[in-house]
Formats: structure tokens, C-alpha cells, sequence
């Protein structure tokens, strides 16, 4: 086991790959703007299944692509919130612009159901395929496993799942 500063080196070197092999690695455009409609299949560490809808948001120049899901029905609602930065982008097929990645990120979901609400945060690791089918348009299919807290009405550990989603983006 790693202790005080050793460990601080260790965690910095680690964030500095990813960083590094981010820019190496990227392939969708760093100068344009993404948006995107996801739809998907959210299952939950011992739970059933939800599905949800989500949209998803590329800033141009900032690594980080961002997401917001919902879920609701006649007795449940959630809504959460994701970013996620992609350290590996590599063509997969790239003569279709067919590619795959692998990132690393956050999530945070507030849910109420008829008889608890709760709020849970964690980290996720998105793992997809991307087809660049024009300059502009984008499909995407991912899974995300992901692990994390609940913090409201108790702590509870682990919360998390694996969500499915398939989208579509397009680039401006």
C-alpha cells in the first residue's frame, strides 16, 4: 500500500497519462461544438432496470463531454448529470470513420420514488463505439459501468450500474 507523498506521485503521474494520451489519442474535433440525443437502458447494482433518455454536450476547446438523463414514470422520476474525458480515441475502421474510446468520468443522480428519494454520486469508465458517418454527424453506442455512493436518506455503498445508450451528435 502506497502512503502519503508516494502516493500523491503515483496519482499525479497516473493524471498526467490520461491527459497526455488524451491529446494523443483524440479524435473528435476539439474546435467544434457537439450535441447529441442519447436513449438507453440504465441497470443498477441490485436493481431492476430504467430507461431513460439523455442529452449530450461538447464545448469546443474543453475535454469533457457532458450529459443530463432522465427517467420518469408513474412512480419513480431521476435525473442526473455526467461528464466524461475520453484518454483513448483510435480508429477502429478508419476508412468509415468508425472508432472506439475509453474515458474516465463523474456522475450524480437526484431520484424520488413513491416511497424514498435519495442522491447518489460516483465514477464511471464509458467504453463505445463512435461512427463518424459525415463531417457533421456522429452515432454512438456506449456502456458505462460505473460505482459510487448514495448519500441521501443514508449512505450506502455501492450504488452504481451500467448504462447502455445508444445517440446520435452533431458537430458545429
Amino acid at each position: 500500500m502506497l502512503k502519503g507523498d508516494r502516493m500523491k506521485k503515483v496519482l499525479l503521474a497516473i493524471v498526467l497519462a490520461v491527459i497526455i494520451a488524451g491529446a494523443v489519442f483524440a479524435d473528435h474535433p476539439d474546435d467544434k461544438m457537439g450535441i447529441g440525443v442519447m436513449a438507453g437502458w440504465y441497470g443498477g447494482w441490485g436493481d431492476g432496470g430504467l430507461a431513460h433518455t439523455a442529452m449530450s454536450l461538447k464545448i469546443p476547446k474543453v475535454p469533457i463531454f457532458w450529459g443530463a438523463n432522465f427517467s420518469f414514470g408513474s412512480n419513480h422520476f431521476n435525473l442526473g448529470a455526467f461528464g466524461d474525458k475520453y484518454f483513448i480515441e483510435s480508429a477502429l475502421v478508419s476508412g468509415i470513420g468508425l472508432h472506439w474510446y475509453v474515458g474516465v468520468g463523474a456522475w450524480a443522480n437526484i431520484g424520488y420514488s413513491n416511497n424514498a428519494s435519495d442522491l447518489s454520486v460516483g465514477a464511471r469508465l464509458p467504453i463505445g463505439l463512435s461512427w463518424h458517418i459525415l463531417d457533421f454527424l456522429e452515432l454512438f453506442l456506449d456502456i458505462a459501468p460505473n460505482l459510487g455512493v448514495k448519500i441521501v436518506p443514508e449512505i450506502y455503498f455501492p450504488a452504481g450500474g451500467w448504462p447502455i445508450e445508444i445517440g446520435v451528435r452533431f458537430w458545429f
